[in-house]
């Protein structure tokens, strides 16, 4: 499939996943077609499948929600497995659900008001789920660090964090109104949202510059289904020993020169960080962990790889603004 796509299509889902809302006639110039050509081609990979919907990426911690990680080996138990996504699914605190094989068969991000949530949460699931847990390990989210897919076009690029500070900003009920239907459809015109909540135009835009300037509204993007282009989702868990300072910035500035890492997570938990990787195969993966490991052989201790295979943001999405 990524086959073809040309040169205007790629650069099309690199701008619209940079910025879902950018106005099409900016899109229009940027890839030296018409207007309505690039609506042409936007529609064409909606009915494709290629691009899924588009979506906002808010971020809870600057509402006062912490971030919790739980990874899980289940065991095989086919229809168990099978209700405990359709579970854990239903519950609006759930941010992040991956299904895996390799070192986790399940990954967890839920956001809470409290460490004390978390707990009672991961117990609560543990007991329904009793027979199918067998094992865990569970971490607290320090930041996400996310940049432009520059595979699709190269550009240079610079990590971005979201989830990086807690903050306690309380949503007015229009900012709510607007975070949801943004969440739904980031490329929602603003007079449609002014208009369903019986707002004005300038409430509506003031209130999404205040949003964004707040950081509560991190990125507005497509989603982009990547196993429509021949792309393997992989994540790696890295484990470090005597992490200086300086290994920490050479870390970064290494891995966001790689166009297939696209996330790196921070996190205090028995690993240090995971990355996202896209990748066409699993050769492709493991020449880049391979080149990893070999230029900080004296940073990381072990490292370990889940494929993932079902990958959900905000599952209850109906439900998280309610």
């Amino acid at each position: 499939m990524l086959e073809s796509l040309d040169k205007i299509d790629k650069r099309i889902l690199f701008e619209l996943d940079k910025n879902a809302r950018i106005a099409d006639t900016r899109l229009a110039k940027l890839v030296g077609r018409s207007k309505e050509s690039v609506r042409y081609r936007i529609k064409k990979l909606q009915e494709d499948g290629v691009i899924k919907g588009f979506t906002t990426w808010i971020d809870p911690c600057k509402l006062g929600f912490l971030a919790g990680k739980i990874y899980l080996q289940l065991a095989n138990r086919p229809e168990e497995k099978k209700a405990f996504v359709e579970h854990v699914k239903k519950d609006k605190r759930l941010f992040w659900l991956g299904i895996a094989e390799g070192a986790w068969n399940a990954g967890l991000t839920y956001f809470v008001k409290s460490n004390n949530d978390l707990f009672e949460l991961k117990n609560a699931l543990f007991s329904k789920f009793k027979e199918l847990i067998l094992e865990s390990r569970t971490g607290v989210l320090v930041n996400v660090a996310s940049h432009d897919i520059t595979f699709f076009f190269e550009t240079q690029t610079e990590w971005k964090n979201m989830f990086y500070s807690i903050e306690r900003y309380d949503l007015e009920p229009i900012e709510n109104a607007i975070l949801k239907e943004l969440f739904l459809n980031s490329r929602e015109s603003v007079v449609e949202i002014a208009r369903k909540h019986k707002s004005t135009v300038d409430i509506v835009r003031n209130r999404m510059r205040k949003l964004e300037e707040k950081g509560i509204i991190f990125r507005y993007l497509a989603r982009i289904d990547y196993n429509k282009l021949g792309y393997e989702f992989y994540k790696t868990f890295l484990y470090t020993r005597n992490l200086t300072q300086e290994d920490e910035r050479r870390f970064l500035e290494y891995t966001r020169q790689q166009p297939k890492i696209i996330h790196l997570v921070k996190l205090i938990s028995p690993w240090d960080f995971e990355l996202e990787i896209m990748c066409e195969s699993y050769q492709e993966y493991n020449k880049i962990i391979s080149d990893l490991t070999k230029e900080f052989a004296n940073v990381f201790s072990k490292v370990e790889t889940a494929i993932m295979g079902e990958d959900y943001v905000f599952p209850a999405k109906e439900m998280v603004f309610e």
